[in-house]
């Protein structure tokens, strides 16, 4: 029969010795990022892909706030290749957009000098139309006076077949950047202007409408686009043959 110790006594420890509490951490072995490492500086070196030169400035980044991999240099000289190809990327981008839009905007011009001169009906873009081009947009003739209405391609046609208007005048906006609606709209009275030496009468005295195409701030920056195309139409019906000197 087993007997409480007396007080004062310790307690009996049974075991081994007592687990050891403090002291400095364990060191994290070196060299154990070296793919991570390596991964980086090749990723920072490929500028033709974009986005890659940053991702390796991130893994080496990340490399060097770990501390684990070896040598260090090379972390380093990853960092400075990353930013100086993404940056070279970024100085990039707007030729090679320029480029972009080049090529698309000589595909368009090609298309639509071939729906020229096919004399088949045929969907343009807006911008594209020029003095003499006869087309069909019903939603523009129909609109009301002070209605604006989003036109991006019309049907293409030869104008001795009925059709809802004809571009008489084309006005270029000059300048490099977008002049603001305001100053678009001013600009378009030039359409007025221009009405009575087509039609061959006052626009005031004219059974004709006056009708136009303008460029907005997102066709300027994309498509280059300075034009402004006045278009004149009977606001009621089709007509058959250009309107150049009814004089109605």
């Amino acid at each position: 029969m087993s007997q409480p110790p007396p007080p004062g006594d310790p307690l009996p420890y049974y075991g081994g010795p007592p687990p050891a509490y403090g002291g400095p951490p364990a060191a994290l072995p070196p060299g154990t990022d070296k793919g991570l490492g390596w991964t980086g500086f090749a990723l920072a070196l490929v500028v033709c892909v974009p986005c890659l030169p940053i991702v390796g400035l991130v893994i080496a980044i990340v490399a060097l706030a770990r501390r684990r991999f070896q040598p260090r240099w090379v972390a380093a000289l990853t960092v400075v290749l990353g930013l100086a190809a993404t940056a070279l990327q970024v100085a990039m981008v707007p030729p090679i957009l320029d480029g972009i839009r080049d090529s698309v905007n000589d595909s368009i011009d090609a298309s639509t000098e071939e729906a020229r001169r096919s004399g088949e009906p045929s969907e343009v873009p807006t911008l594209k139309l020029r003095a003499g081009d006869c087309f069909n947009d019903p939603n523009l003739r129909r609109a009301d006076a002070d209605e604006q209405v989003e036109s991006g391609t019309v049907t293409l046609l030869p104008c001795t077949r009925k059709h809802d208007l004809e571009i008489y005048a084309t006005l270029r906006v000059p300048g490099g950047k977008f002049p603001g609606q305001a100053a678009i709209e001013r600009r378009t009275t030039e359409c007025i202007k221009r009405f009575r030496k087509f039609v061959g009468v006052p626009y005031p005295d004219s059974q004709f409408e006056v009708y136009y195409y303008y460029p907005t701030k997102l066709s300027w920056r994309l498509f280059d686009d300075h034009a402004i195309q006045c278009a004149v139409g009977h606001p009621e019906r089709r007509v058959t043959g250009s309107l150049r000197d009814r004089k109605r």
